[in-house]
């Protein structure tokens, strides 16, 4: 075969390996970005990180640059001509320079989800005016951008030829046959490496920690344009075919009927508040006093702390849905911007009129931020009140909507005209990046570790400044306050346990009655899903409803949290949590005792292992087939 048949060969080859050499370095500068949350980490350990994740380059590779691979390898008479290579190069930086802005991108907000960026986090991108805050804070990473383009640019232009017509003969002659031979050896191998190897199944990011045999490795493996990929291959859901339809309905059933709660018949009001990003880690109450929470802790000493409580997601449009839908996070996207979007439930709203009960969302942001303001509209919310209705912007933080001190005081002002029996719901966001604060309170809170401690300091100031104007209205006395928050916010570098799949879901709850009735802590798992069949039953609901979750006043049941989050399901029984990937179980912890999950249990507990796994399977198959099916009401 004669050498110069295999020249575009050797040019496509040439110049993917500028992706793979690229790719290569971006996994280096994520790592850098990034490495607290990946401690301990030998050079061993990282020298397999880049082996294994040398698949998943090479399969991003290959799904991003078909088009490209395909214009090197079809045999035409145009190859060589300068027209032909100048579209190659276009294609090259169109398609590639998205998967580099993504890529980059996740060395900053992989602190924030503590999973690479996928649909899910795509889909939060319509807060548009957001952009300019990114692009102030984040300038770096732009500019970083540039010079790795710059070199990407460099290294192509080594591989640029120019052949002018009158060097040519005037019809170059291509061996078809031995150019097509050519192509299907090429395309083949580019078959097997999208699949990352010969296996049955493409290899998975759920894969990505048995290959270095440490699931906390796994997001350091896989790559961010692979985990959108293959997010958006997979956004439909499948049967998973676990247990057989009685055995499933034995083990779990989102499909009950509520039971109703006789010390509520004079039907007293319901405030839920949601804190934005208020983490275990920042309150004093869970750290012998060291927070940054004077206020919340305080409110802790007079009411009834869950200490075992979990959050489904790690979104706020994924705790705002668990909460007010009983829907958990068990899929990729959250349900509001899922294919299953258009699916029928019932929400907290609708259910509670059927009680008499007025319902009304409060949320500082822009109106429409997240979708909020559609689906609760859709959950049967009578109500919502959003920078819009504020209609203040002198109290405007510049990026997500109105402070929350100025937000919250109208809040409690507009509470007052709401009728009687209601349902409020709060939702904080001041802290939240980019850590803005007032004028007047910059300097005021404590600094910590992270900038976040500080807006944590404001936001529970505003939450004291609540409370205050509250208590003289005449609803306070006979208002119950259940207080969470929507997900963990981003972990300080010395929290260890708040990095990994348990203690990135760890959070709190609390109930307050004014009168008293609350007090005192437990350690009865729980979790968001559980605060909507908990007010539910607290309101006297008595008929059929949907919901992954159980009332935590029906303390003989069986308690269970349970999730999805970065290819990884999750359960928590009691004090011990069960991971698995879907196929096959990833470990079983007793958490209290190892918090950075070290000891797999499975081999040593193994009753414990089979509970545990059967319930997971159950809630797993069960929720798919509700979503598949629209099957999100009471059957």
């Amino acid at each position: 075969m004669r050498s110069n048949e295999w020249f575009h060969i050797r040019l496509l080859l040439k110049r993917l390996g500028i992706l793979v050499v690229l790719y290569a370095l971006c996994r280096i500068l994520f790592f850098q970005f990034n490495k607290d949350l990946f401690p301990d980490l030998e050079l061993r350990s990282f020298l397999s990180v880049m082996w294994f994740g040398f698949r998943f380059d090479l399969a991003s590779i290959i799904y991003i640059n078909l088009l490209f691979i395909l214009l090197h390898v079809v045999p035409n008479p145009w190859r060589e001509t300068l027209r032909y290579q100048q579209v190659i190069k276009l294609i090259f930086y169109a398609f590639n320079g998205v998967a580099l802005m993504m890529e980059s991108g996740d060395f900053i907000y992989f602190r924030y989800g503590l999973k690479r960026t996928s649909t899910h986090e795509l889909g939060l991108t319509n807060d548009a005016a957001v952009l300019p805050m990114v692009i102030q804070d984040f300038w770096f990473i732009f500019l970083l951008v540039l010079v790795l383009t710059l070199l990407v640019e460099w290294l192509y232009r080594k591989t640029e030829f120019v052949k002018r017509r009158a060097a040519l003969p005037a019809q170059r002659l291509i061996h078809y046959p031995t150019q097509i031979i050519l192509m299907v050896i090429i395309l083949g191998a580019g078959f097997i490496g999208a699949r990352g190897g010969l296996q049955e199944e493409p290899i998975s990011p759920s894969q990505a920690g048995e290959l270095v045999q440490n699931e906390q490795l796994s997001e350091l493996v896989i790559n961010t344009p692979y985990s959108v990929l293959y997010a958006f291959g997979h956004r439909r859901l499948r049967d998973p075919g676990y247990l057989p339809d009685d055995r499933m309905d034995s083990l779990y059933s989102p499909y009950h009927a509520a039971r109703q709660l006789s010390t509520n018949t004079d039907k007293k009001n319901i405030c839920i508040i949601v804190l934005e990003s208020f983490s275990k880690e920042y309150i004093g109450y869970f750290n012998n006093g060291a927070g940054y929470t004077p206020f919340l802790d305080s409110l802790m000493g007079q009411g009834q702390v869950f200490t075992n409580f979990y959050a489904n997601g790690k979104s706020s449009n994924q705790g705002i849905i668990a909460i007010n839908s009983g829907i958990p996070v068990l899929m990729e996207e959250p349900f509001i911007s899922s294919l299953y979007k258009e699916n029928s439930f019932n929400g907290l709203g609708s259910l509670l009129q059927q009680q008499g009960y007025f319902s009304a969302f409060f949320h500082g942001a822009n109106n429409g931020s997240m979708g909020f303001d559609k689906f609760l509209q859709r959950a049967g919310f009578n109500a919502y009140y959003g920078r819009n209705e504020f209609n203040d912007d002198s109290y405007f933080d510049g990026n997500w909507g109105i402070f929350d001190e100025p937000f919250l005081q109208y809040t409690a002002r507009e509470m007052t005209q709401l009728p009687q029996p209601f349902l409020s719901e709060i939702f904080t966001i001041s802290s939240h990046h980019p850590y803005t604060l007032p004028k007047e309170y910059q300097g005021v809170f404590p600094k910590g570790e992270i900038p976040m401690m500080e807006v944590v300091g404001y936001s529970d100031h505003a939450l004291r400044q609540f409370f205050a104007t509250a208590s003289q209205q005449p609803w306070f006395s006979e208002t119950l306050f259940i207080l969470t928050a929507d997900h963990n916010g981003p972990p300080a570098p010395s929290s260890a346990f708040y990095k990994n799949q348990i203690g990135a879901h760890s959070t709190w709850m609390l109930l307050y009655h004014p009168n008293g009735d609350y007090s005192g802590s437990t350690d009865m798992v729980a979790q968001q899903t559980d605060i909507f069949a908990s007010v539910l039953d607290y309101a006297g609901y008595e008929g059929p409803y949907f919901g992954f979750g159980q009332s935590v006043w029906h303390t003989t049941d069986t308690r269970l949290a349970f999730g999805f989050h970065a290819g990884t399901y999750r359960i928590i029984y009691k004090d011990t949590a069960l991971l698995y990937s879907g196929n096959e179980i990833d470990g079983l912890y007793h958490f209290p005792d190892d918090s950075l999950l070290t000891y797999d249990l499975q081999q040593t507990a193994p009753a414990t292992l089979l509970f545990m796994e059967d319930r997971l399977k159950a809630i797993i198959q069960s929720h798919h087939r509700a979503m598949m099916y629209n099957r999100l009401t009471a059957q």
